[in-house]
């Protein structure tokens, strides 16, 4: 620091510049997990921006240039201005250079990141540590909120980070601090929780450390890493979900190509994967796009490469940000061994496969038993149709597993080859059977996966602390549009104008900015589009039957992933729609009574003995927990959770597009009293309005005092900015005439 008064001023001042105009540096992604230091408090400062992939930026200018991969050599140009002959130019780059550019699948495509980098930094902290993320918004013109997806915010609902529902949006300019208890252990990751920012690049993995305490323990893992899966679109998500919401998907290649429609994908059961093409995958932010003919478009394009030793044993986290797409992942020639789900540990199961929905999270690990080598991660896409005609190959996206002492060169591994008497097992089918039986593929449904014993299965102590609740999510259309869409009990989402996790008057009424979902508009089997919530007791067990049903299911329906903030719940059962010898869908479910309802909304067991928790079949004993489960067309999931977290919590399907457009609901859980209040200061927000009397009396002023001090404020930007100035002066000078 210099001694002169003038010099500490220029410090002084040259110090604000530089912390009013601090750039984030860009950081590569890491896809190994270093453990950090047990400690109370982890503290992270993101800033959310904008920015372009195959570009490289120039920190000192906080700018940048496009950046181009030659398909035929592989080499890495920046495109550059030569202002001498006036002409774009291509020139080399440095590998310094070529580490800093996030690829994604080769296409040059604004994006919406964290510190500039996809996927996002990861959080690695120790269970029940306090975390802080500060986040800043540098975009132009949206608000933002991130959610901790896997943390049940116990006491601190208004953390959740869903905008509209547990906070206000964090307005551009604006910066938020997260603050929450790192409370389950295990695999989450967090992500944008507003519009469609997250399938833009905003997500990230959050790894929540814990000891051991299974019996018989986890092996000893040589390096643990974690793998982010993510089918990726060559346009901003928000354009793919308008072609949705306008029912114009058939021709999501381009509205100008008169020559291309979007074909439809089904899977094993027949029925429909989704309204969007798949383009192209990522795991870690790499991917390529294939042809008609599964050529690379440009085979230089990077993948993720993990690197091994052999003989050693390594965990993989693995989760899924998909927008649409659910993804078989699997090692060529390594058998997976599972050991967790969304978090939650399971007893090991071996598979050869497993299948991961949006939103979902699986733990395996393998042992690098084979000759050293490179071989392939896969993750494949699961349609077996196109158009009704058997597809040759799934869509793919895929990394390399690489043994230290083999070659740096691409992998030439196959899959295993399933066969009668070695058949592939693959953990969590959205369908009973995968395909023709000569397939040879054995599906494992996620509810027959088992806990290692370690939770108990809530069970009421009396009636009355008992509910049960049946929720449809589904397409539906209203009688004067027949157009489906995505709704929960034939209810359209509509996002509160004030979130009710903040607003006072939601504490007491739970009306405040919600539009009212009325027995007029919204009884029975009618459509209608509200603000949709069920009201949970506190204290009370809570079983809820997950169906997808009525309209819009069937042959032209979708598995939907649902996801429940603010809680883990235990997987008691799964039931599936009735299905032909080669598991083609025939009809939904007889359990659940539909009668003769098209849209089957809040409907119960066909059987009333099954009231009240009677439901035979139902495991009771080590069901898997999770926060996150596939509802399979057709068919339901029963899960139970004990109603321990007073708040608002968000219940959607993970589907981007679905949730967006309306397949979304809330659970009220608590009453005044009995959710925690925000802290003081928390940032409300909500609609205004007001009447031509008000305005002609605020015109006349309101009071001599509000015209003064009216008056006063005139001109006060500058004015403050004089009196900050002149603050920090007087505070120089006082430092300096002290330390004389």
């Amino acid at each position: 620091m210099p001694e002169t008064l003038p010099g500490m001023v220029i410090w002084s001042l040259g110090v604000l510049w530089v912390l009013c105009t601090v750039a984030v540096a860009q950081e590569a992604f890491v896809n190994s997990i270093s453990v950090p230091e047990r400690q109370d408090l982890y503290e992270f400062d993101w800033t959310v921006e904008h920015w372009e992939t195959m570009f490289l930026y120039d920190k000192s200018r906080e700018a940048g240039t496009p950046v181009i991969i030659d398909s035929q050599t592989g080499a890495y140009s920046k495109r550059t201005y030569n202002g001498t002959s006036q002409r774009c130019e291509l020139r080399d780059m440095t590998e310094e250079e070529i580490t800093q550019v996030t690829t994604a699948d080769g296409f040059h495509r604004r994006t919406t990141l964290v510190n500039k980098q996809l996927p996002g930094p990861t959080i690695v902290v120790w269970k029940g540590a306090q975390v802080a993320v500060r986040v800043r918004n540098k975009l132009i013109q949206e608000g933002v909120a991130i959610h901790w997806h896997g943390i049940t915010q116990h006491n601190t609902p208004w953390m959740d980070g869903v905008g509209g529902v547990s906070q206000c949006p964090i307005n551009p300019g604006e910066s938020f601090t997260y603050r929450f208890t790192a409370s389950e252990g295990g695999t989450h990751w967090w992500h944008a929780h507003l519009g469609t920012f997250r399938t833009d690049g905003l997500y990230g993995a959050l790894i929540v450390l814990e000891n051991d305490t299974a019996v018989p323990p986890l092996p000893v893992f040589h390096k643990e890493f974690v793998l982010l899966v993510h089918d990726w679109q060559r346009e901003d998500s928000l354009e793919t979900y308008l072609r949705v919401e306008w029912e114009a998907t058939r021709f999501s290649h381009g509205y100008g190509d008169t020559d291309t429609c979007r074909t439809r994908l089904t899977q094993a059961d027949g029925t429909d994967l989704g309204p969007v093409h798949f383009t192209s995958g990522l795991i870690n932010g790499k991917g390529r796009s294939y042809d008609n003919n599964d050529n690379a478009e440009n085979r230089f394009i990077p993948l993720e490469k993990f690197s091994v030793e052999g003989n050693m044993t390594y965990r993989f986290r693995v989760i899924s940000a998909a927008m649409v797409f659910p993804f078989r992942v699997s090692v060529d020639q390594h058998d997976l061994t599972l050991i967790a789900t969304d978090g939650d540990r399971i007893r090991e199961q071996t598979a050869e496969s497993f299948i991961i929905n949006t939103g979902e999270r699986y733990d395996f690990y393998i042992t690098t038993n084979q000759p050293a080598g490179n071989y392939w991660i896969r993750a494949d896409t699961i349609e077996l149709y196109e158009d009704g005609n058997p597809v040759s190959r799934q869509h793919h996206t895929e990394a390399i597993l690489h043994y230290e002492d083999a070659p740096d060169a691409e992998p030439t591994s196959q899959r295993k080859t399933c066969a009668e008497h070695d058949t592939c097992t693959i953990v969590n089918c959205p369908f009973r059977q995968y395909g023709d039986p000569s397939m040879y593929l054995e599906c494992l449904p996620v509810h027959e996966l088992r806990s290692p014993g370690n939770d108990s299965v809530p069970m009421p102590e009396s009636a009355d602390r008992w509910e049960e609740h049946f929720i449809n999510f589904h397409f539906a259309g209203s009688d004067n549009n027949t157009g489906q869409r995505s709704s929960v009990n034939g209810h359209r989402f509509v996002p509160p104008s004030t979130p009710p996790q903040v607003s006072k008057e939601c504490y007491v009424t739970g009306d405040e900015g919600l539009m009212a979902c009325t027995d007029e508009l919204c009884g029975g089997e009618k459509y209608c589009d509200c603000s949709y919530h069920v009201t949970i007791t506190p204290g009370n067990v809570v079983q809820m039957v997950l169906y997808n049903m009525g309209s819009g299911a069937g042959l032209a329906g979708t598995a939907h992933p649902v996801h429940i903030h603010g809680h883990h719940f235990h997987v008691l059962d799964m039931g599936f729609p009735q299905y032909n010898s080669n598991g083609g869908y025939v009809s939904q479910n007889p359990d659940i009574d539909c009668g003769t309802s098209d849209r089957c909304n809040g409907k119960r067991w066909a059987d009333p003995a099954w009231e009240g928790g009677n439901k035979p079949g139902l495991n009771l004993l080590d069901p898997p927990l999770k926060d996150t489960v596939i509802v399979p067309v057709g068919g339901y999931v029963v899960i139970r959770f004990t109603a321990d977290n007073p708040g608002w919590w968000f219940v959607h399907c993970h589907i981007e597009i679905h949730q967006v457009e309306g397949m979304a609901m809330m659970i009220r859980e608590g009453t005044e009293g009995q959710m925690n209040p925000p802290p003081p200061g928390f940032p409300t927000c909500g609609e205004f309005d007001w009447s031509s009397e008000e305005f002609e009396k605020a015109k006349k002023g309101y009071s001599n005092s509000w015209i003064h001090q009216l008056s006063a404020l005139e001109g006060g930007g500058i004015g403050a900015a004089v009196g900050f100035t002149v603050g920090i002066l007087v505070g120089i000078l006082g430092t300096y005439i002290y330390a004389k």
